[in-house]
């Protein structure tokens, strides 16, 4: 069994370019029926109230389980807890496909942000336009970074514009991404965010908020919005795209609420027909996606353990090429 402590996945040099593939490979075995999705465990203290969905995040500790199994893959489960919503233990436990055996517990600090935002890699390479050179990203913390790098990891982005409230933080995320990315994309940080997104045939969103950080209207036609947490997207938003899931179960029932949403359908000018498409069913082509060079799609990405699965064994693979991690007694 081989660990891997957070210094080890910082020396594995996690490139968005190898991990979007990996995880592309995954949604396609989840369209192919080849993957079993279990939902979340969440227990949070204090407890909900009856019938509250979380709005808010009242809890002050949290643990969350979210396990996951992809065929040939292997079974991968994420152990994470949070304090007054910042972040806690977490732990990434990988299970052999072929013999059911302990393979890896791995530090999951890193690996979460890139196992959270790898998706954003797939939806924009089958949802964006062919030749969106134009990027903006609303935040400026760990899922924004690697969210930004996965969209330029499957399109020609020239321009990447960068917004967060707190300048330091948007420096630094500009200094830091365009390290990463290199000469060719401009990374440049923006006065607020409508000046971010109007324009932009891309959206990426990676926020702590708990409110909306973007008004639909700003959009433009033909402009793919890829949201990272359930708070971050307006009613207008919803009403003017076309939505796609990475996994449909995990929109109505998500604690917290992807709340804009969910007022729409109680209000009746949504349905869950609205919101049915999953990106598995995209990459396998079961579905189109994107119709129209005008359409405005809409892709929320609700963590669920399939990408916990193919994340784990993306870097226990790496690790083991490497000669990275300890290995330990069974």
């Amino acid at each position: 069994m081989l660990y891997l402590s957070h210094a080890d996945t910082q020396r594995l040099d996690i490139r968005m370019t190898d991990v979007v593939p990996a995880i592309e490979e995954a949604f396609r075995r989840v369209g192919n029926g080849q993957a079993v999705v279990a939902p979340r465990v969440r227990v949070l203290h204090p407890p909900l109230e009856k019938n509250s969905t979380g709005k808010g995040r009242p809890w002050v500790r949290d643990l969350r389980i979210i396990p996951g199994a992809v065929e040939e893959i292997g079974y991968g489960v994420r152990l994470g807890t949070s304090l007054r919503r910042q972040a806690g233990g977490v732990i990434l436990v990988l299970f052999d496909w072929q013999t059911m055996e302990l393979s890896a517990l791995i530090s999951d600090h890193l690996v979460h942000a890139v196992r959270s935002t790898a998706p954003c890699g797939v939806m924009a390479k089958y949802l964006a336009l062919e030749n969106a050179s134009t990027l903006a990203l609303i935040g400026s913390g760990r899922l924004g970074r690697w969210a930004a790098e996965a969209v330029c990891a499957v399109r020609p982005i020239r321009d990447l514009r960068v917004w967060s409230p707190t300048p330091a933080h948007r420096r630094e995320c500009v200094e830091y991404l365009q390290s990463r990315l290199g000469a060719s994309i401009q990374v440049r940080e923006v006065e607020n965010s409508e000046v971010a997104i109007r324009g932009a045939e891309i959206v990426t969103t990676a926020t702590k908020s708990l409110e909306p950080v973007m008004k639909g209207e700003w959009l433009s036609l033909g402009c793919t919005v890829l949201c990272n947490t359930p708070e971050e997207l307006d009613q207008e938003t919803f009403m003017r795209g076309k939505i796609i899931t990475t996994y449909n179960d995990g929109i109505l029932s998500h604690v917290p609420p992807y709340h804009s949403l969910v007022e729409l359908v109680d209000a009746g000018k949504l349905s869950e027909a609205d919101f049915s498409t999953e990106l598995g069913d995209i990459v396998t082509g079961k579905t189109p996606g994107r119709v129209s060079k005008d359409q405005i799609i809409v892709g929320l990405n609700p963590a669920f353990g399939i990408l916990d699965a193919a994340t784990a064994e993306f870097v226990f693979r790496r690790a083991k090429a490497m000669g990275i991690g300890i290995e330990l007694e069974p």
